[in-house]
């Protein structure tokens, strides 16, 4: 019998197994290429396996990874599409080929798993995947881009679906983790970035114990330990789909099920289990590991993708211009401190929750504030809070002092139709379709200005400026008792996802600015 030569070469970024000479495998008229995208994670089984699928077949096997970002993107090409795709999740795969429009055609459920853990070098006990979300520094991937982001919240949801948690703790919990990660995701945002990041640094992270073990074996010495939430975890099931085109579906599928023979055979076994896989049954790696966990799965998968959903709206970058009020009520005492002070107090304390990546400007306003006939004046342009000025300050360090620079401002009416007017406008004719733009108002009164338009006018010109190609929210706050809630909540309610509220402390505008966010994040999930 004449031995096989298995001739590799690299195209394209992926590798190629061609069998050519005589072979102890099927006796082939024609060879079939074959594409296989798959999530990073799984390339070096599927390389490893290749060569003996493509001896084995009539079909030469191509393996190229493809991040979870760019995996849509790879699913639409047509005639390009890849012929297979090793997603890292069924719930993944099921929310990619529906929001592109391709089949969900699953040829086996699963080829490999592997748990999500929480890794860290001084971890806490967890009950739950809430308190995980809520953990100091924690690092995850993006939950729209990978299954192991999604873990907290597919937990999380669990939970809620359980009657242990609130949609509303969910929601909260949810919130402040995608502010957080707005602020701390690297432009090399990836599991292995993520598990350097926690070696150097202690952080907590979101992986999977295979991506983990993977990384101890490489890093003998390493502080880090893994841990389940005593509740369960998610697995990644990594199942194979067929997403060739229509004309090589047939095929494609042949294909992927004579590939899937050879990874469930000794060989692929032994390969998986290399890599620190477990086998689809999900039982325990032997001496390695969180051993048995328990499964965490949701009874309404739809949940998930709604879910997703609201974190896809919160975790879009804020454009805002925050207009605060300088009136002289601002001056009148709240206990032993002013409206101004507190507010300045609020004003810090709140910039600390907007990530880096959103872009704010500030206005302060009064009557004629800016000059006669002009009620507000520009504090600073709207840039992203990392944007370095020509001081060499960031965007935010230089909004903090201007917000303690605030009471100098102080003095005169309520300026208050005439300045929404004028931010809309502004927020308008600047609009970036890259974020959410909205105005933020905060006052402590009502329209005091003689001169300005009436409330009616002020509607009805907001009104016509409305263009659905280009959305702004609208965000009110009223500071004190002495606010015009009335007047706050229909300039608010003109815009679809506008919220309005009333602060009497203002003590609790911090909150007053999560609780807006968060109900960007309700509204998603109707």
């Amino acid at each position: 019998m004449a031995s096989a030569v298995v001739v590799i070469a690299l195209v394209a970024g992926g590798v190629v197994w061609a069998t050519v000479g005589g072979s102890s495998g099927p006796e082939c008229d024609s060879r079939t290429g074959i594409t296989i995208a798959a999530d990073p994670s799984m390339t070096t089984v599927l390389k490893s396996v290749a060569p003996q699928a493509s001896e084995n077949s009539c079909f030469d096997y191509t393996v190229s990874a493809v991040a979870g970002s760019g995996i849509a993107g790879e699913l639409t090409r047509g005639e390009g599409a890849p012929d297979l795709w090793v997603a890292d999740s069924t719930g993944r795969a099921t929310t990619v080929t529906r929001g592109v429009n391709v089949p969900t055609d699953v040829v086996v459920p699963s080829v490999a798993s592997t748990p999500a853990v929480v890794v860290g070098s001084s971890l806490p006990d967890l009950a739950d995947w809430v308190s995980v979300m809520k953990l100091p520094d924690l690092r995850i991937g993006s939950p729209l881009d990978s299954s192991t982001g999604n873990a907290p919240i597919v937990g999380a949801l669990a939970s809620v679906e359980k009657g242990a948690l609130s949609s509303k703790d969910l929601t909260d919990a949810m919130t402040l983790l995608a502010i957080q990660q707005g602020n701390v995701r690297a432009a090399d945002d990836s599991e292995e970035s993520r598990l350097a990041l926690a070696e150097s640094s202690g952080v907590p992270v979101v992986t999977t114990e295979q991506q983990f073990l993977s990384h101890a074996a490489a890093t003998p010495t390493t502080k880090l330990a893994e841990k389940v939430p005593a509740v369960g975890t998610t697995f990644l099931d990594h199942p194979m789909l067929v997403t060739a085109a229509a004309d090589r579906r047939d095929t494609a599928r042949d294909a992927g099920q004579r590939f899937a023979r050879e990874l469930s055979g000794a060989a692929g076994a032994q390969a998986l289990a290399a890599q620190h896989y477990r086998s689809p049954t999900r039982a325990p790696l032997a001496g390695a590991g969180v051993g048995d966990v328990a499964q965490i799965v949701l009874r309404d998968p739809s949940q998930q993708t709604k879910t997703l959903r609201q974190w896809s709206v919160v975790a879009e970058p804020i454009r805002t211009l925050v207009a605060m009020d300088v009136s002289g009520s601002m001056e009148e005492r709240v206990g032993t401190s002013t409206r101004a002070e507190l507010l300045v107090q609020a004003a810090l304390t709140g910039n600390k929750l907007f990530p880096n990546n959103t872009a704010i400007g500030m206005w302060y306003f009064s009557v004629d504030k800016g000059g006669p006939g002009q009620d507000w004046i520009e504090i600073a342009p709207i840039e992203r809070e990392d944007h370095v000025r020509p001081d060499g300050r960031t965007q935010r360090e230089f909004l903090n002092s201007q917000a303690q620079d605030y009471q100098r401002y102080v003095g005169g009416g309520t300026g208050l139709y005439d300045t929404t007017l004028a931010a809309y406008k502004k927020v308008l004719d600047t609009y970036d379709p890259n974020y959410s733009n909205s105005i933020i108002v905060l006052t402590d009164g009502r329209n005091e200005d003689p001169g300005s338009l009436g409330l009616s006018e002020l509607l009805s010109q907001i009104k016509a400026l409305q263009d659905p190609a280009r959305p702004i929210d609208i965000v009110t706050i009223g500071i004190s008792a002495d606010a015009d809630t009335s007047a706050l909540k229909q300039i608010a309610d003109l815009a679809p996802a506008g919220t309005s509220y009333q602060a009497e402390d203002p003590t609790e505008i911090p909150s007053v600015l999560v609780d807006a966010v968060a109900a960007r994040v309700t509204a998603a999930g109707r």
